[in-house]
């Protein structure tokens, strides 16, 4: 018997023991308050960009609890060990025809905050449902730590691309195309490849192989224009099929890919790009006797006509690999000094590394290109799971904690602090973000006095199943922009 698809169910989506928290807490508590911060900062940056929270709240936190999902939580929560409440669960039902009773507010989506701040803060909004605000941790946590992960790791990659370039040729704000995603085969699932795909995007980078991160742009974040782009590249199944395996070479594989380049500059179908994976064989054959040798004149014609070549290498120590490739096209098609004293390839050919990029190795080859006095004009790097799967919660140590209980006549601060990890102290107290008139910015208690020049960077942007606030990707992206200054601090 062929099984329908297995619906998600609202009141499962958690850790198993959420199920009893709600009988643990003091009888008399009516309002609990609860805050998401990113603890601790990385080794290279103070700051993350948040995100998420459009994405949870529009497909997770906005989906009804309907009857069948009681039922059959009561099953699933029985088998586990647990006993389970239905009447909580049928009065929200039918109170609030099943859309959970709660007030969501967040800094706006793209927003950067230094470490150590809330970015999202949440409470009931009904007495009868204290126990929801934590028990909605899981599914809406694990949606904002990966976002708000992978676009500051992004985002401070960015940045560093756009310090080494003004430096190696003084421009800025041309290396959107610098950091392409790689990843989408290294996500951990189908939908971290999504969440990492658009987080990515955020950060102002337009290259990746993502297929589905423009759709989840345009439907979660209001907008019909693509943000993502890639472009013709082979891989080793394709440069196999046109190889002899027995004398391993690959000239004619070579030669379908220049063959293919030409069709595209001559029909001008998509951007007149490829990308040579050069490393099934002979990487160094491939690039100073092909690339560089036999259609070293086709590819400066096409050169003329705006079209580019990019060699791959796929193996070997990248911390050298990508130097030597650059450093082979340059005996092959010669270079360029320019006023900064850096080597700079023709246009129309190049490297991308993409074997063995992370965020530490992506800083120590672009290290030894300096040194060796070769722009990054002439590379650009691709970044597999080091983008998609590396980035964990612990990054930045993200957190949901409860900061403060009503007891039916007065708001109690909580506090967690332990004395063997003080970077794991919480915030205290219902708070909120704000930023002052110097650009500072910091969580601090709503129930202080307020302060002239102090402005509240958090909206309430989930009221009781009604989204009251929602951005387009480019209110995300104009944070970049607008906050560049405060983050390169």
């Amino acid at each position: 018997m062929m099984k329908t698809n297995l619906q998600r169910n609202v009141i499962l989506d958690i850790d198993s023991y959420k199920n009893d928290h709600g009988k643990m807490l003091p009888i008399n508590t009516e309002y609990m308050f609860s805050t998401i911060v990113p603890r601790r900062s990385n080794r290279y940056t103070n700051f993350v960009k948040a995100m998420g929270h459009q994405y949870a709240i529009r497909k997770y936190v906005c989906q009804q609890v309907e009857a069948w999902m009681i039922d059959e939580a009561e099953i699933e929560m029985k088998e586990q060990g647990f006993t389970f409440d239905r009447k909580r669960w049928e009065y929200i039902l039918e109170k609030y025809n099943g859309y959970l009773p709660l007030e969501i507010r967040a800094v706006p989506e793209g927003t950067f905050v230094p470490v150590g701040v809330a970015t999202v803060t949440l409470v009931n909004t009904d007495p009868k449902c204290a126990w929801l605000t934590s028990y909605v941790e899981t599914m809406f946590q694990r949606v904002c730590w990966k976002m708000t992960t992978v676009a500051s790791l992004s985002f401070d990659l960015y940045n560093y691309f756009d310090t080494m370039m003004e430096k190696h040729c003084g421009k800025r704000g041309k290396v959107n195309f610098h950091l392409h995603n790689f990843g989408s085969r290294g996500a951990d699932s189908y939908e971290a490849d999504i969440l990492a795909g658009v987080a990515h995007l955020a950060a102002g980078f337009n290259g990746t192989d993502c297929a589905q991160a423009n759709r989840n742009i345009k439907y979660y974040y209001n907008t019909t224009k693509p943000y993502g782009m890639s472009v013709t590249a082979s891989e080793h199944s394709v440069m196999c099929t046109w190889s002899n395996s027995e004398t391993r070479d690959d000239l004619a594989a070579v030669e379908m890919m220049i063959n293919l380049l030409e069709e595209k500059v001559a029909t001008g179908d998509g951007l007149p790009i490829i990308s040579i994976v050069g490393d099934t064989y002979d990487i160094y054959r491939l690039t100073r006797e092909y690339i560089g040798g036999v259609f070293k004149q086709r590819i400066i014609e096409l050169g003329k006509r705006g079209a580019r070549v990019v060699v791959r290498p796929d193996s070997g120590d990248p911390l050298t690999m990508c130097l030597e490739v650059v450093k082979i096209l340059m005996e092959q098609f010669g270079y360029t000094v320019n006023e900064f004293g850096y080597k700079v390839l023709p246009p129309y050919i190049g490297v991308i590394q993409g074997d063995g990029i992370n965020n530490d190795s992506v800083r120590h080859i672009v290290a030894r290109l300096d040194k060796a006095r070769v722009s990054l004009e002439n590379i650009v790097f691709g970044m597999g799971s080091g983008l998609t799967h590396d980035a964990g919660r612990d990054e930045f140590s993200f957190s949901m904690k409860a900061t403060a209980l009503y007891d039916g006549k007065e708001w109690q601060d909580l506090l967690k602090r332990p004395i063997t990890d003080l970077k794991k102290q919480s915030l205290t107290g219902r708070v909120s973000t704000y930023q002052d008139n110097n650009g500072d910015i910091f969580s601090e208690r709503v129930d202080l006095p307020q302060v002239s020049g102090v402005r509240d960077m958090m909206e309430t942007v989930y009221l009781n199943g009604e989204i009251i606030k929602e951005y387009t990707f480019d209110d995300v992206l104009s944070f970049n922009k607008d906050q560049l200054l405060i983050v390169s601090e």
